[in-house]
């Protein structure tokens, strides 16, 4: 294991100064400054005009205190991955923000024997449970009356 030594970092150069990706995080504020729920304190009817978008905050200190390397491709990647901004991180957030819906993905995939892996529950007098397991994916959830 490496040894820690004080202040070996003092003089190095920070991330942000080399590399920071501006428009993800502008993009991000922008969200963030759209989302009502997130303003704590002008939900609660308080007028703060210094308050500054806490996605941004966070990506500035982050990149304050990250060291920068050689690589700024590396650098670039490791920053992002921190924040949520990469690929895999979009991907997660934008699938809790836009739910696929089940109707949906029962239009979108080919399953023989669908309730092998998924369970239902019948709301409507006009299905049957018979009915319903002689289905096979994909169907049409609006041609079967199913919301």
């Amino acid at each position: 294991m490496a040894e820690l030594i004080p202040l070996t970092l003092q003089d190095a150069p920070a991330l942000i100064e080399g590399v920071f990706p501006a428009q993800k995080v502008s993009f991000e504020a922008q969200t963030e400054r759209k989302a009502g729920a997130a303003q704590t304190l002008t939900g609660l009817g308080s007028y703060w005009k210094g308050r500054k978008p806490l996605i941004l905050v966070r990506a500035i200190v982050l990149g304050s205190l990250l060291p920068q390397t050689d690589d700024h491709e590396k650098d670039l990647e490791i920053f992002e991955s921190l924040m949520g901004f990469d690929y895999e991180g979009l991907a997660r957030r934008a699938l809790i923000q836009n739910a696929i819906k089940p109707k949906d993905f029962a239009s979108l995939i080919a399953l023989g024997s669908p309730w092998d892996f998924f369970s239902y529950t019948i709301k409507s007098s006009d299905i049957s449970a018979e009915e319903v397991e002689t289905w096979e994916f994909p169907f049409d959830a609006d041609a079967k009356g199913i919301t």
